[in-house]
């Protein structure tokens, strides 16, 4: 909800136990076009080849009422395919957040929605960032 703040992706560790961790990397601000070379994109696209996974965090309840979510989710998942076919390839996790802020019945349904109309078939996590 707040493009071209970010300037550089926010790292960090997440450690599982004593023997295991590893490095989340927050990469905001792709928007449409980043592929071309709008905003930060193409930076940005880059530190995604590195990763082993990618969680695409989508807020169901958003700021403004006229933005369709599964739009900006497919608008974002055709960047990563016009950038680079293996980055679209990649493992990745539907998160959808912002969950807390609706209730029980309509957070159902709007689940239900996102998958059917982003025709998503992997993992779905919901969640709330607050909590």
């Amino acid at each position: 909800d707040y493009p071209f703040t970010t300037l550089h992706p926010n790292l960090g560790m997440v450690r599982v136990s004593h023997e295991k961790s590893f490095v989340i990397a927050d990469i905001p601000g792709l928007i449409e076009g980043a592929a071309d070379g709008a905003g930060l994109g193409i930076q940005f696209l880059k530190h995604l080849q590195r990763t082993g996974i990618l969680l695409h965090i989508v807020d169901l309840a958003p700021f403004d009422e006229n933005v369709d979510p599964v739009k900006e989710a497919k608008a974002l998942i055709k960047e990563l395919r016009k950038y680079d076919e293996s980055l679209y390839e990649k493992p990745r996790w539907l998160v959808l957040n912002k969950l807390d802020v609706l209730s029980e019945d309509e957070r159902k349904k709007k689940v239900k929605d996102f998958i059917k109309r982003f025709a998503w078939k992997g993992p779905v996590f919901e969640i709330s960032a607050l909590s």
